[in-house]
């Protein structure tokens, strides 16, 4: 028996563990329940949960209860600020194309989220223009908890929000012009900018932010016309922004007069509860487009929302043009998703999603073990992991052709020289074993892959290994979708900015790459970097 009273909680709580009675992601006993199973009074079970939780063991969560965390036995993996501005090549459609195969693992895989309650005959009428006022009242009332104050009649409602991203484009920019994104991000993004004729410059931020330095320089040499910001748990990484970042980015803006566009699809997936800050929260000049919403793998259970601020006057008519509107059905599922206390409500799925997602860790980790890594994530869809060693051709292959669903390559959410050792793996899945045995088989094997054989000899082998007699025409599309996915980045570094980094850090500096051990200076964060 433990020396104190309130170790003995300690003392079950691993005793359950070890035994798999309790596993990550599991709520745990009240402590009332727990006061009475263990025959312990109250205050001693509230001190043993003060030191699990201490301990990362368990985390509160309000108006929820304890929940078991994943806590990892390996190095967290560090995702490093780049140190370079990208410039993407003008690939046309083909990007997006490679980025929409992927779509299901950028999504919400449940299949009742935002599922209509009314009958069936009504989900498909339509709603012309903005959409209903209780309608934009409910996303109105959702976005003051992010402190954005805005009234419902300047909301705009639809069911896509790549849909508002590429008019938004459109109406604010021209064919040729350039876009400054900040990366890794929602692929969708840089994909549809391609797609539309901009010249996409990307900065990779890190832990700790970006590279101010190299963010003023872009937006003084390189003539940009739009900048694009991921918002709270930029994909994948999840990482929280700063309030000091926020405002620093917001000066920024303020004095070049730039359109801004603010990507926000995962605000309601915090693991912690409490206010989420914006960019557009503090934008006081209006200067931000901000696009927000909920995605589901589910036919017509996505929404999204979009605040155009003061450039309204250009994108209602791109806006109304598109025919974006909701039905009344999709409506009353937002506003009820939008209520606290609803059983569809997005505090609810966000507790399922964080306790899914530490069991998705749990099991990567035991199955891979010192094969990856994973970013420390505070929210959003998916796990940034990194691994010890990139997933060769036939692996890649293979993993693509049976879980487009379940991740998406590094290289397309990143373009640092280190891409290829990244996936984002999403956390709504219900299953993730099969994917985690499939990562652990082709981690060990690739090495072992002959070299000679061509990409098209690779797929068809896999393919008729899992399926002898599967047509030629799904192979042709699986050859072309990944062939997609596994062509070289073409992504230049811009010589001016590559020429500068090497006169400030010198010639013969190694490449930094995110490891499972790195090294982290904190007189960067003092010199170049902000405190993101």
């Amino acid at each position: 028996m433990a020396d104190f009273l309130y170790k003995g909680v300690v003392d079950w709580f691993l005793d359950q563990l070890s035994q798999d009675a309790i596993l990550p992601g599991d709520r745990m006993p009240s402590l009332r329940v727990l006061s009475k199973q263990l025959g312990l009074s109250l205050n001693t079970i509230i001190h043993g949960y003060e030191l699990l939780s201490e301990d990362g063991w368990i985390e509160s969560r309000p108006k929820s209860g304890y929940f078991v965390c994943h806590r990892s036995e390996t190095k967290p993996a560090l995702l490093l600020t780049g140190e370079a501005l990208r410039t993407l090549s003008r690939d046309g459609t083909k990007p997006a194309w490679s980025c929409l195969a992927h779509r299901g693992a950028l999504v919400d895989q449940s299949d009742t989220f935002l599922a209509p309650t009314v009958r069936q005959e009504e989900v498909h009428l339509p709603v012309l223009g903005k959409g209903h006022l209780t309608a934009r009242e409910s996303v109105s009332d959702y976005l003051k908890g992010l402190g954005i104050k805005a009234h419902a009649s300047q909301l705009w409602l639809g069911h896509s929000p790549l849909a508002m991203f590429t008019q938004s484009v459109q109406t604010l920019t021209q064919r040729g012009d350039a876009v400054l994104v900040l990366t890794p991000c929602d692929p969708r993004i840089t994909t549809t900018l391609q797609s539309l004729g901009r010249h996409v410059i990307t900065l990779g931020a890190g832990e700790r932010g970006v590279d101010l330095d190299l963010a003023i320089r872009c937006l003084r040499d390189d003539s940009i016309r739009l900048i694009v910001l991921p918002s709270q748990f930029s994909f994948p990484a999840g990482q929280l922004i700063s309030n000091l970042s926020l405002r620093r980015w917001l000066a920024i803006i303020e004095e070049t007069k730039l359109p801004v566009i603010e990507w926000d699809m995962c605000s309601h997936l915090a693991y912690r509860a409490g206010s989420i800050m914006t960019y557009k929260s503090l934008d006081s000049s209006d200067h931000i487009v901000y696009i927000g919403g909920v995605e589901s793998k589910g036919v017509g259970r996505s929404a999204s929302w979009c605040l155009p601020g003061r450039h309204h006057g250009l994108l209602e008519g791109a806006f109304l043009g598109a025919d974006m509107s909701l039905s009344d059905a999709q409506q009353v599922a937002l506003s009820d998703a939008l209520q606290p206390n609803s059983k569809r409500s997005l505090t609810r799925r966000a507790r399922e999603v964080w306790a899914n997602s530490e069991r998705v860790k749990a099991h990567l980790e035991a199955r891979l073990g010192e094969h990856v890594s994973f970013v420390a994530s505070k929210g959003g869809m998916s796990l940034w992991m990194h691994l010890s060693t990139p997933l060769g051709i036939a692996g890649t292959t293979a993993l693509l052709a049976n879980f487009r669903h379940a991740f998406v390559p590094g290289t397309l959410v990143s373009h640092e020289p280190d891409a290829k050792h990244w996936l984002a793996v999403n956390v709504t899945l219900d299953d993730v074993q099969p994917l985690a045995k499939a990562l652990a088989e082709h981690l060990i094997s690739d090495d072992n892959q002959p070299v000679g054989k061509s990409l098209d000899e690779v797929v068809s082998e896999t393919i008729e290994a899992s399926n002898p007699i599967e047509e030629t025409k799904q192979t042709e599309e699986i050859v072309e979708a990944i062939e997609s996915d596994l062509a070289p980045s073409d992504a230049i570094e811009v010589e001016k900015e590559e020429k500068t980094v090497a006169a400030t850090k010198g010639e013969d500096k190694k490449p930094r790459n995110a490891t499972t051990e790195p090294l982290y200076n904190p007189m960067l964060d003092l010199i170049n970097h902000d405190f993101g």
